[in-house]
C-alpha cells in the first residue's frame, strides 16, 4: 500500500477527493489531510507519505514552496499538483520541482487515477534505483575489503606508479584470551559483536574494514585527519568485553598513508598484540616497542632473527647450541629480567611460527596465551633458560611423534604447487619430474590421500578461483577463463556448468550484487 496525503485549503475539496476514488482498489491508503502549507509540512514530517495531492494557493505556505521544503528533507515523496489556475508560470515551477502532474480544477476521476498510477511508477523507479545503488555500493565495499586483505597478507603487489596516498590509517589487532574460535557457536557470537563494533564506528563517522584472521580481530581504521584517543580504544574493548565476556587485548600499529604500507601496519599491530599477550598488557602500541627495541642490545635480536630466517633443515637439532650462545650474550650484556624475558619471547615466537609453517602443526591462539603466561611468571635468567629448554625439548618430542610423514608432506607440496600454478597448463608427467616420482604412482598416492584425482583437484581449484572472480570483479567471462587456466571459453563453460550446476554468466548474476 502507498500512503497518500491530501492538502487543500477547502475542506469540501478534501472530502470530495477522499470519496471520488476507491483508493483501496488502487493500493492507496489515505493517511491524513491538511488545509494549509505549514500543517501539511508537519504531516509530511510525521507520516512520511509516498504521494501528496496538493493545491498551489494555500495559507502560510503555498503548494510549490511546500514541495521545495519537503525536498530539503531528503524524502522520496512525490507530488501531484491540483489547482484552479492554469498559469504557465505555476506549471513551469511545478515541472522544475519534478511534480508528477499538474491538474486543473475541476478534475475528472480518470485524471486523478492516471496521475496516481504515474506517481506509483515513479515511486517504484526510485525504489529500484536506490536498491541498485545500495547493491553496487556493497559490491564496491566488498571489492575494497578484498583488495586491502590482499595487501595485508602480501598476496597483491603494488606497482610504483600506483602508490597513491590514502586517508591516514592504522591497524588494531585484538586477541581474546581463552576464546574457543573453533567452537561452532563462535562464528555467530563473534559476528554479532563485530556488527556492534561496525555500528559504533559508523556512528562516530569512522571508516573501517574488519576481518577475523588467525584467531584475531583485525580492524583497519581510516583516520581521515582525526587523531584517535584512548577513549575510542577503551570503548571498543569495553564493547567486545561485554559481548564476549572475555578480556580483550589490542596491538596498535603506527599511522601510515600509502598502499604499500598496509602490510607493514598490519604486521606492526600483530607484533604489538603478541608482545601485549606476552606481558599481559591490555593495550600495546607498536611505537612503544620501537622505543624498547631502540634501548635494547640489537645484536641479540638480530642473531635470533637471522637464525630462524635461514630455516635450515637442521634448525631443530641446532637449537640447543644456538640457545647456549644467546644466553651467553644475555649474561655478558647483563640483561635485566624483563629484557631476558623478551629475548625468550622472541625465540618462542619464532619457534612456534617455524613449526607451524614447516610441520603443518597449528598452535591455537589459546595455546599461545598459556605459553606467554608461563613465560611471564619467570623471575631469573636461569629460570627462563630452564623453562625454554624444556619447552623446546617437549615441542621437538611432539614433532618427532606427530609430524607429517614424507608422503603427507609430498601431498601438501603438490597442493601448494597447484594453488600457485593453476593458471598455467599442468601436466602429470611434469609433476612426476618435479617431485621425482612415477606419474602413475603420484596420481594414485594423491587420489588415496585427497579423495580426488589430481586433475579433479586442479579443476576444483580453478573453478573456486573463477567463482571468486565472478563474484568480486567486473572482468569479462573470457578474461576470467584465461586467468584460471582455460584457453577455450566454450570448454570452460562446459566444465563450469558440469561442476557448479549453472553457467558462469548465471552464477555471476545470482551472486555479484548479493
Amino acid at each position: 500500500m502507498y500512503k497518500l496525503l491530501i492538502v487543500d485549503d477547502e475542506k469540501i475539496v478534501i472530502e470530495g477527493l477522499k470519496s471520488a476514488v476507491n483508493w483501496q482498489e488502487h493500493q492507496i491508503e489515505i493517511v491524513g489531510s491538511a488545509t494549509d502549507g505549514e500543517e501539511a509540512l508537519k504531516e509530511i514530517m510525521n507520516k512520511k507519505p509516498d504521494i501528496v495531492l496538493v493545491d498551489i494557493r494555500m495559507p502560510k505556505l503555498n503548494g510549490l514552496d511546500l514541495i521545495k521544503e519537503t525536498k530539503a528533507l531528503n524524502l522520496d515523496t512525490v507530488f501531484i499538483i491540483i489547482s484552479g489556475y492554469s498559469q504557465f508560470d505555476y506549471a513551469k515551477r511545478a515541472i522544475q520541482l519534478e511534480a508528477i502532474d499538474y491538474l486543473v480544477k475541476p478534475i475528472e476521476v480518470e485524471e486523478i487515477v492516471h496521475s496516481i498510477k504515474n506517481a506509483m511508477l515513479k515511486l517504484e523507479k526510485i525504489k529500484n534505483e536506490k536498491q541498485a545503488t545500495e547493491r553496487i555500493n556493497e559490491y564496491q565495499i566488498a571489492l575494497e575489503e578484498k583488495r586491502v586483505l590482499d595487501y595485508m597478507l602480501g598476496q597483491r603487489l603494488v606497482a610504483p606508479e600506483k602508490e597513491q596516498k590514502l586517508h591516514r590509517f592504522s591497524f588494531f589487532n585484538i586477541g581474546l584470551k581463552g576464546f574457543a574460535w573453533e567452537n561452532s557457536n563462535a562464528t555467530v557470537k563473534i559476528q554479532a559483536s563485530l556488527d556492534r563494533v561496525k555500528s559504533l564506528l559508523k556512528d562516530r563517522k569512522i571508516d573501517s574494514f574488519i576481518y577475523t584472521i588467525d584467531s584475531e580481530i583485525v580492524i583497519m581504521f581510516s583516520h581521515a585527519g582525526l587523531e584517535f584517543g584512548d577513549d575510542l580504544v577503551q570503548d571498543l574493548l569495553s564493547l567486545i568485553d561485554h559481548d564476549m565476556k572475555i578480556r580483550p587485548m589490542v596491538g596498535i600499529s603506527n599511522i601510515y598513508e600509502t598502499i604499500p604500507e598496509i602490510k607493514k601496519a598490519y604486521n606492526e599491530a600483530k607484533e604489538a598484540l603478541k608482545n601485549g599477550i606476552f606481558s599481559n598488557q591490555l593495550i600495546t602500541y607498536y611505537k612503544e616497542l620501537e622505543v624498547f627495541n631502540h634501548s635494547f642490545d640489537n645484536r641479540i635480536i638480530e642473531k635470533i632473527d637471522s637464525f630462524f630466517n635461514e630455516k635450515g633443515p637442521d634448525l631443530l637439532s641446532g637449537m640447543n647450541l644456538f640457545m647456549d650462545k644467546v644466553f651467553l650474550d644475555c649474561q655478558k650484556s647483563s640483561l635485566p629480567p624483563e629484557k631476558s624475558k623478551f629475548v625468550c619471547f622472541k625465540i618462542v615466537n619464532h619457534f612456534l611460527e617455524y613449526i607451524e609453517s614447516e610441520y603443518e602443526v597449528k598452535k591455537s591462539g589459546g595455546g599461545r596465551y598459556i605459553v606467554y603466561q608461563e613465560l611471564n611468571q619467570l623471575q631469573s635468567l636461569e629460570e627462563i633458560r630452564v623453562w625454554l629448554e624444556q619447552f623446546i625439548e617437549q615441542s621437538t618430542a611432539f614433532l618427532n611423534e606427530n609430524h607429517v610423514s614424507y608422503n603427507e608432506k609430498l601431498i601438501i607440496d603438490i597442493k601448494s604447487f597447484i594453488h600457485a600454478n593453476y593458471k598455467e597448463p599442468i601436466v602429470l608427467d611434469d609433476l612426476g619430474r618435479l617431485f621425482h616420482k612415477n606419474p602413475a604412482y603420484l596420481c594414485s598416492l594423491f587420489s588415496k590421500a585427497v579423495g580426488n584425482t589430481i586433475f579433479e583437484y586442479i579443476t576444483k581449484v580453478r573453478l573456486n578461483n573463477a567463482k571468486k572472480l565472478l563474484r568480486t570483479t567486473n572482468l569479462k567471462i573470457f578474461e576470467i577463463c584465461k586467468q584460471v587456466g582455460y584457453e577455450n571459453q566454450k570448454y570452460f563453460n562446459q566444465v563450469f556448468k558440469k561442476n557448479i550446476g549453472t553457467t558462469p554468466g548465471l552464477y555471476r548474476s545470482q551472486h555479484i550484487l548479493k
